[in-house]
């Protein structure tokens, strides 16, 4: 019988509420999470040999952007997918304006369903997770 590993999703935002609430919605869903309070953190985070399927960044970080976050993250894990989170959507499109493979932006605020269909998504190619995680919360 194959064993089934649950995905490992790294949230990292320095705001605390935020990062907390996106927490609670994908352990809810059934995914694996850690976090990290900022830029820099994830990155000695995922120093320690730690290798998330799904980085959740937000962009507006003071330690270290998001962006620059990743580009240190795919130096090293060029495949790595990562699902940007901003309350500045202007903003992201100056620094970003394109979109690569296994990356996905979410304005903020978003709501639980948006969260869980950007990381299902991002993670499987479809919307089954997310939909399974919203049965399981309706039948609870």
């Amino acid at each position: 019988m194959r064993s089934v590993v649950t995905p490992l999703v790294l949230v990292v935002d320095d705001e605390a509420p935020i990062r907390q609430m996106e927490m609670r919605i994908l352990e809810h869903a059934g995914y694996r999470v850690m976090e990290a309070a900022g830029g820099q953190a994830a990155l000695a985070t995922l120093g320690k040999g730690v290798a998330p399927d799904l980085v959740i960044a937000d962009l507006d970080m003071p330690d270290l952007p998001g962006e620059e976050m990743v580009r240190s993250i795919h130096a090293t894990r060029p495949k790595q997918k990562v699902l940007y989170v901003t309350g500045n959507i202007d903003r992201l499109l100056n620094v970003r304006s394109l979109v690569w493979e296994g990356e996905a932006f979410l304005d903020k605020p978003f709501s639980t369903k948006g969260l869980l269909e950007a990381v299902s998504l991002l993670l499987t190619g479809s919307l089954r997770h997310a939909e399974n995680a919203a049965g399981a919360r309706r039948r609870a």
